[in-house]
């Protein structure tokens, strides 16, 4: 009898858990709804399609230097530390570098031997 309500609390407990990693994501510009969210809207997503962020990946230093760029070469504005802070700081933990690493493992189902076979005569 034990079975049955661990297996239900396990399951409570991992539908509990998916639910709240999920990112919640803005559906017009497809940014995770954030701290910094709106700054990051009103001030990147005004210039250029917030997909330039969305399928780009940097880190804190990384993103400084693209803003760096866009204010000497596209005409970006300077912005006060606290809204460049903001901005990076929202940049770096939802659009930084993911790490990549070999592939999984391939999920083995069954161990079996080879028979030795006798060549045909």
């Amino acid at each position: 009898m034990k079975a049955p309500s661990l297996i239900g609390g396990f399951l409570i407990g991992a539908l509990t858990f998916s639910s709240w990693a999920q990112k919640e994501v803005d559906e017009k510009t497809g940014l995770v709804i954030d701290e910094g969210f709106k700054i990051v809207k009103a001030n990147c997503a005004g210039c250029h399609s917030a997909r330039l962020i969305t399928q780009n990946r940097a880190t804190r230093e990384g993103w400084k230097k693209t803003i760096r760029w866009m204010q000497r070469t596209q005409n970006l504005w300077q912005f006060d530390p606290q809204t460049e802070e903001a901005i990076l700081d929202y940049l770096a933990k939802h659009y930084a570098p993911e790490a990549r690493g070999r592939r999984p493992n391939l999920k083995i189902e069954k161990w079996y031997f080879l028979e030795k076979e006798e060549p045909p005569q």
